[in-house]
């Protein structure tokens, strides 16, 4: 069976003051006995120590001459104390020689009887049944002791009433203890609780805009707040999951383009390639078919190289590389690439030639190759693509300025990100799978370098590779 939460306080908080309030009772029922037991005996010692005299006295005088004036003498006493219920007098040897009662008693211990002092006889609860006070006379001797019955029916009455009345007193004040702790207890905590709960299946459903009021100030704001910020998260993880699906559905896309071009190249070159019969068509077609395939390499090599990066199971191997004749190879290469789109081509390399750098070369040839790869063809025929390499400030600064298409400063948060293009998915002006930059970052950073960019709509975008010379 399920229990609320309201229920579990309630059983709990109930069964505490129950338990509680039964420990208090019990300890002022005992305190109150124990103080009217306490107040009898001490009532009962003291009556019989002031009545003694007297009563000893009238009988002395009147015990030969009557029970009149004896029995005037102890029903007055009598009257005076509820609680003594009948007054003897008995001698030394325990006989009783006077006694308000009608029927005679049994004769008093002898030892009891001829004490000098006051004896005093309690029942099982700690009550006085009987007080023996010796009655001395004028002349000092001892014959007689008066003999006091005590009855504690008064003292036990009143003992039920004190404990019914707190019985009574504790009922309500713990039903009223019990209402406003679990009034407080379901307004401070467990309404605060729900609202938090109800919150979060909310959430949990779906509807992460959903809003958690709260002003409170302790564990519960703090755990509303936690939860709210959950539900950010949670949203913030499926925008991202959303962009990563559409992403990975743009990337099977366009590598299924990039993939099929190619093999379509090879595939008609190779059917050409079966019905020439010059050597001369042969080798131009094998060019091309060579070119193509180099392009499907260049793909799966970046994916590789991207993969490997990633999980980190693979660590550069670097050499010192004279840096200068590196970036001229790479200039030529790609300023052949310029002038055949009809490109302005601009490269200045003022890094000396004794200068060298610990580098991977195959890959660092691809992160700066993409860089001007890109300015290339995002820059339409009649543009200018410049290449600058230089040492300052102790780095080698690699940067390629462009005059082409730009990229919006939307474009700009994402240049760097995996499977990014800045074109439109559904276009293929440009070829491409948007790994290049991605790529690029990855292995310049992995030399300790790091690329900015910068780039105005229209107008033209700088890349920049700084990387430390002391690497």
């Amino acid at each position: 069976m399920r229990l609320s939460i309201r229920a579990k306080v309630l059983m709990v908080v109930s069964l505490s003051l129950i338990l509680i309030f039964t420990l208090i009772i019990y300890i002022l029922v005992r305190q109150n006995t124990n103080n009217l037991r306490s107040s009898l005996n001490e009532h009962s010692k003291s009556f019989a120590s002031l009545a003694t005299k007297p009563i000893g006295a009238t009988f002395v005088l009147y015990k030969d001459s009557g029970r009149i004036r004896i029995t005037q003498q102890v029903d007055k006493f009598l009257d005076l104390d509820p609680d003594v219920t009948a007054i003897r007098v008995v001698g030394v040897d325990g006989t009783e020689l006077f006694s308000s009662l009608e029927k005679p008693s049994p004769p008093l211990d002898k030892d009891l009887a001829a004490s000098f002092e006051a004896k005093f006889v309690t029942n099982d609860k700690g009550y006085i049944d009987k007080v023996i006070q010796p009655y001395f006379e004028d002349s000092g001797a001892h014959r007689y002791s008066v003999v006091y019955r005590i009855s504690t029916k008064r003292v036990e009455q009143n003992v039920r009433e004190v404990v019914r009345l707190i019985l009574y007193a504790g009922a309500v004040i713990l039903a009223i203890t019990i209402f406003a702790t679990v009034f407080m207890l379901n307004s401070f905590f467990i309404k605060p609780l729900k609202k938090v709960s109800e919150s979060a299946n909310i959430i949990s459903s779906g509807d992460f805009d959903h809003k958690i009021t709260s002003k409170r100030h302790d564990e519960i704001g703090d755990l509303a707040a936690s939860v709210e910020k959950m539900a950010d998260f949670l949203k913030a993880d499926i925008v991202k999951l959303r962009e990563l699906d559409k992403l990975k559905s743009e990337f099977m896309m366009i590598t299924s383009h990039n993939l099929r071009t190619p093999i379509t190249i090879i595939q008609g070159y190779i059917d050409l390639a079966r019905e020439v019969e010059s050597s001369k068509e042969l080798k131009n077609i094998i060019g091309t078919i060579q070119e193509s395939v180099m392009r499907l390499h260049l793909l799966a090599e970046n994916v590789l190289t991207i993969s490997t990066l990633e999980a980190g199971k693979t660590t550069m191997s670097k050499s010192s590389t004279p840096i200068a004749s590196f970036i001229n190879a790479i200039s030529k290469e790609f300023g052949l690439l310029a002038e055949k789109k009809n490109l302005k081509w601009n490269f200045i390399n003022s890094v000396p030639d004794e200068t060298s750098l610990a580098i991977n070369s195959t890959n660092m040839r691809s992160a700066l190759g993409n860089l001007i790869d890109n300015a290339i063809k995002f820059t339409k025929t009649g543009g200018s693509v410049s290449v600058e390499s230089k040492i300052e400030n102790g780095q080698l600064v690699f940067r390629v300025s462009d005059t082409g298409i730009g990229i919006s400063p939307d474009e700009m948060t994402k240049l760097f990100t995996k499977f990014h293009r800045g074109t439109s998915t559904m276009s293929y002006d440009y070829e491409g799978i948007g790994i290049g930059l991605y790529l690029s970052k990855l292995i310049v950073e992995q030399h300790g370098g790091r690329v900015e960019a910068s780039s105005e709509l229209n107008k033209g975008s700088v890349f920049t590779v700084t990387l430390p010379l002391s690497a």
